[in-house]
């Protein structure tokens, strides 16, 4: 089975492209689904990160509430490398997991997105990676026009990212999804046929 770590920044269209490989046959895992459901799930790993962050990141429910923790960590590179420490090797674990998983259920393909694919250094777990891009004003549209952050929010999210210059020196393919969906769905085919020819 051939494993592709799809990455790229916020808005960069990984989404899209994830859902055209799926479309394909591709297995897929969502590395930040996987986050969230352990979030849920795993009690030592949610009270390790209450341990790190306090009590105030809980909801009403003593659930961890995603938004409090992220404006904790948002730009803040210390914080940020205190909350990846702890969570970083029980994704990394699961994901794992479930890519023996569908090893063992005979997929020939596939995909584990993860935005901070290379940053948590998941890339050992991936045959190739794929990258996606677009423009920086490309970009900042989709954040604001389709994803609701105001400008200044999406100027933030962008500029406390990895850049696509460090992405690029990764990245065995970079699928640019500035492109009428026609003409992107037909460079991800031409991706696909290649990885399986």
């Amino acid at each position: 089975m051939i494993v592709i770590g799809l990455t790229g920044g916020i808005g960069s269209g990984k989404t899209t492209v994830g859902a055209m490989l799926k479309e394909l046959g591709a297995a897929f895992i969502d590395a930040d689904k996987v986050g969230h459901r352990l979030l849920r799930e795993d009690h030592d790993l949610k009270w390790a990160i209450v341990a790190a962050f306090g009590e105030g990141i809980l909801d009403a429910d003593d659930a961890i509430d995603r938004r409090k923790l992220a404006r904790i960590v948002f730009c803040d590179t210390a914080a940020l490398e205190t909350l990846n420490a702890i969570t970083h090797p029980a994704i990394s674990q699961a994901v794992s997991e479930e890519v023996a998983e569908f090893r063992s259920q005979g997929y020939k393909v596939a995909v584990v997105e993860a935005a901070l694919l290379i940053e948590a250094g998941w890339m050992r777990q991936t045959d190739v990676i794929w990258l996606t891009a677009a423009p920086p004003e490309v970009v900042l549209d989709r954040l604001v026009n389709k994803m609701g952050y105001t400008e200044a929010e999406a100027r933030a999210r962008i500029a406390c990212q990895t850049s696509n210059e460090v992405r690029r020196r990764y990245a065995s393919a970079v699928i640019d999804t500035d492109l009428p969906m026609a003409d992107l769905r037909h460079r991800v085919e031409e991706l696909w046929r290649a990885l399986k020819s």
